[in-house]
């Protein structure tokens, strides 16, 4: 049996069955499958069985219709398929039903083991939201700095002096 398990909040924990050779899917009551949702159009889409291969084929809805995030006007269904009717999400799953030829192939993830401590990539500046430090600068900010205190320094120096020989 073939079925739409719902993954939205709006038809969380329905399922729908898709027990016939087409199934409608809209907003209409006159459709097999009802979603009241405003993303979804009167006469949206329909899932058409042939033996025990599946597709579904969008009715020239207004939001559009997805499987696995591209959008489609037809398209095969394989368990696991994630289906979108407008911003509606169901889950396609069936016992039996054929598998898919291109079924879609995940790679493995590569995984580097470090015998230390982590650390951060070269190409690893700052996490600053303004970037990182030039470093050519840092000579010049160094003597500005220096002038500035000496500067700081004399005048409190002339300040002092200045006081002492007027009392």
């Amino acid at each position: 049996m073939a079925v739409l398990i719902g993954m939205s909040p709006e038809v969380k924990g329905k399922n729908y069955e898709l027990d016939r050779d087409k199934v409608s899917i809209g907003r209409n009551a006159t459709n097999m499958i009802v979603i009241d949702h405003a993303t979804v159009s009167g006469r949206h889409c329909c899932v058409m069985k042939s033996g025990n291969h599946f597709s579904l084929v969008d009715l020239g809805s207004t939001n559009g219709t997805r499987v696995n995030s591209k959008e489609i006007k037809e398209a095969d269904l394989h368990p696991k398929d994630l289906v979108q009717v407008g911003s509606i999400e169901f889950l396609f799953d069936a016992e039996g039903a054929e598998a898919a030829a291109e079924a879609p192939t995940f790679s493995q993830a590569k995984v580097e083991v470090t015998s230390g401590p982590a650390t951060a990539p070269i190409s690893f500046g700052s996490i600053s939201p303004f970037g990182a430090r030039r470093k050519e600068n840092t000579g010049l900010w160094y003597t500005l700095i220096i002038v500035i205190g000496i500067l700081a320094l004399a005048g409190i120096a002339w300040f002092v002096i200045t006081i002492l020989r007027a009392g």
